[in-house]
């Protein structure tokens, strides 16, 4: 496993697709206090390497329209959208237990379609993954893992083949200010 900070030769990678875990894309990139635009990011994949696929796996509240709206904004710019409700769950005290996880449809999209590429861009750290990492690589494919320190599993970096930290992508994938502050601009 090599997690150099050197720019990365996408063309040794061949034909790549992206598969987004949101949750832990949002928790990672909210402990490093920046945001991504994924307008950004499929346009660095599509510039940079032979993009087959972006996919983004989200779990949203009915009453999120934030979420919502991202997810219909993705679905028209071309992202293979894999998104469902969250489930409450109320507990024997009284207390609701908020449950949603794609995991399983991250997984199964990967094993479906892993003919079609031959490295997977996988954005989360989640230990979950390792037997996916391993079925890919097991058929050839390359892993490449995209998530932070704190974020991702000490078994996550090992089984994949190539690990990069969130910040090697800051300067290309942030989403910027529509209105930037103007305070002292007067």
């Amino acid at each position: 496993m090599n997690s150099s900070m050197s720019p990365i030769d996408w063309k040794k990678y061949k034909r790549v697709t992206v598969f987004v875990d949101a949750a832990n894309v949002i928790y990672s990139l909210r402990d490093l206090k920046w945001k991504i635009d994924y307008k950004r990011l499929k346009k660095y994949f599509e510039t940079n390497a032979k993009l087959v696929d972006v996919y983004f796996y989200s779990a949203y509240f009915d009453t999120d329209l934030g979420r919502k709206n991202l997810i219909e904004m993705l679905a028209r710019k071309g992202f293979r959208v894999r998104a469902k409700e969250v489930k409450s769950i109320k507990r024997d005290d009284g207390t609701l237990l908020h449950k949603a996880n794609c995991d399983v449809e991250l997984t199964m999209d990967a094993m479906l379609v892993h003919k079609t590429f031959d490295t997977a861009v996988i954005m989360s750290g989640d230990s979950d993954f390792v037997p996916l990492i391993n079925y890919l690589k097991s058929n050839g494919k390359q892993v490449m893992i995209i998530s932070s320190r704190g974020h991702v599993a000490k078994e996550v970096i090992q089984a994949a083949d190539l690990f990069k930290n969130f910040g090697s992508f800051k300067q290309v994938w942030e989403l910027k200010s529509k209105n930037p502050d103007k305070r002292g601009s007067r």
